[in-house]
């Protein structure tokens, strides 16, 4: 199968299906919906977390798939002002190519065909695609990428090994570097898992299931220049982790990925814990997705006993780092998922709103949606 056409629509353009006025409003045949966001692509036609777009440098990138949502998917790429050509950043193959990030200069992807699992790179300014590493075997995977200049991390989930870990590369200088659990133990029970990368550091989960106390995790910092590891507080079910050059954010739950999530932060070296978003309280959020910039850390998440209908769909909150604040991205109707900065408190991300999975931005929050 070909790789689809480039989507149509430049910004608050949506090709084939309307145009968006300066106030938000979609029109045209089949449409009507309110929006408050700019279209960067129109229709990505892929399905939950393969379409999770990545932003960085003035770049978005995103995973596409042909109309209905046939596989293969395919990766492009576009500058977040609308302006210029988009790009498709992989190649017409067969394999199905997804979980796009980038730092403006590179694109990190990975793909997959048949019983293997590829992590391919390439660069925006064009030029062959690089193959940084390979697995094989039913369920293997690579997860929660992350590129800045020659570093790549991601979460390698291995068939044969039957274990998960953290993983960085330097593409072009050697083998990708297992970050190994602390304490020992089973290779089984124990994982590292969801990197986040910022200024040569890393940002992960650090977890051993202990079977009479259950899983016991920690959030840790690895140097990668220097070596050194520290850890920065233990953490309950832990989820995605977001870093930026002063703090390490995580989730928590208490009673597994339906249940409120707490948001935390602290300092690199675990001083200054705070809890963000709490759990429990009429205030908690059932959080589904993390991205963090200097400025801001945004969740994509449901509220605890919302009604039935548009309000039920997962939102976008975003939050000061000391917590004083608390915004709605966009008060757009349908779901807002997988939500990826694009620094400051720009946010991309996927949206619903005009009955298709959008790739969208804001480069503010819009503040309250009554």
């Amino acid at each position: 199968m070909a790789a689809p056409a480039p989507p149509g629509g430049v910004e608050r353009v949506l090709t084939g299906h309307g145009t968006v006025s300066g106030h938000g409003t979609v029109s045209g045949p089949g449409h009507s919906a309110d929006v408050d966001s700019d279209m960067l692509l129109a229709g990505t036609n892929t399905a939950g977390g393969n379409g999770a777009p990545g932003a960085g440098g003035g770049w978005w990138t995103a995973s596409t798939a042909a109309e209905g949502g046939s596989p293969p998917y395919a990766v492009w790429a576009g500058r977040l002002d609308g302006t210029g050509e988009k790009k498709l950043i992989s190649p017409d193959d067969g394999r199905h190519h997804v979980h796009p990030v980038t730092d403006g200069k590179t694109v990190v992807w990975a793909a997959y065909q048949d019983r293997w699992c590829y992590l391919l790179a390439r660069p925006l300014d064009g030029g062959p695609v690089q193959q940084l590493t390979s697995s094989q075997g039913i369920g293997c995977a690579f997860t929660t990428l992350g590129v800045e200049g020659k570093t790549v991390t991601y979460t390698d989930v291995g068939y044969k090994s039957r274990t998960t870990r953290a993983v960085y590369l330097r593409m072009g200088e050697g083998d990708p570097v297992s970050i190994p659990p602390t304490g020992g133990g089973n290779p089984r029970t124990i994982s590292t898992s969801a990197p986040s990368l910022h200024n040569g550091k890393i940002a992960f989960n650090d977890c051993k299931y202990t079977g009479s106390t259950g899983t016991l995790c920690r959030i840790a910092v690895l140097d990668v220049a220097t070596g050194r590891r520290t850890e920065v507080a233990d953490a309950k079910r832990p989820a995605p982790t977001a870093l930026t050059s002063r703090y390490v954010y995580w989730l928590e739950a208490e009673d597994g990925d339906t249940s409120p999530r707490a948001l935390h932060r602290a300092n690199l070296d675990g001083s200054d814990p705070l809890v963000i978003s709490p759990a429990p309280g009429e205030d908690a959020l059932i959080i589904d997705g993390l991205t963090a910039s200097e400025d801001a850390v945004t969740v994509a998440a449901r509220t605890v006993g919302a009604a039935a209908g548009p309000e039920s769909a997962a939102k976008l909150w975003q939050f000061s780092p000391d917590g004083t604040r608390r915004e709605r991205v966009s008060c757009n109707r349908g779901d807002q998922v997988s939500p990826a900065s694009a620094g400051a408190r720009q946010v991309v991300w996927i949206d619903t709103t005009t009955g298709k999975r959008d790739l969208v931005t804001r480069a503010q929050p819009v503040g309250t949606c009554g």
